[in-house]
């Protein structure tokens, strides 16, 4: 019986120390990529804001790169979330692992 409390144990810790080392990557990857995208998409609309100031630019051509630019974030904001849900499958998965050998240590 010790050594299933002990397993039991070894299986919380190792646990906790898997989920909090990927979130803080996943969070820590996600920050770090929202902010690349929201300087550049803001370097972008002040170059054209300054553009269409100077008349380099009509107000359609304005409207169309603003488009552009918001199917781009939506497309980012797409491709996050896919990679957000990888990530937690890949939680799931080395949780289950980690289960699965301790059990399998004990029964044999």
């Amino acid at each position: 019986m010790a050594s299933i409390n002990a397993a039991v144990n070894t299986i919380k810790d190792d646990a906790l120390a898997l989920v909090k080392d990927e979130l803080k990557s996943l969070l820590t990857s996600a920050k770090d990529d929202a902010l690349a995208e929201i300087r550049e998409t803001g370097e972008k609309i002040a170059t054209w804001l300054v553009m269409r100031a100077k008349g380099e630019l009509t107000d359609d051509e304005f409207q169309s790169l603003l488009y552009a630019r918001d199917q781009l974030l939506r497309q980012f904001k797409n491709s996050a979330e896919i990679n957000a849900k990888a990530r937690i499958e890949r939680i799931a998965v080395g949780l289950v692992n980690l289960v699965l050998d301790k059990i399998i240590g004990i029964a044999f």
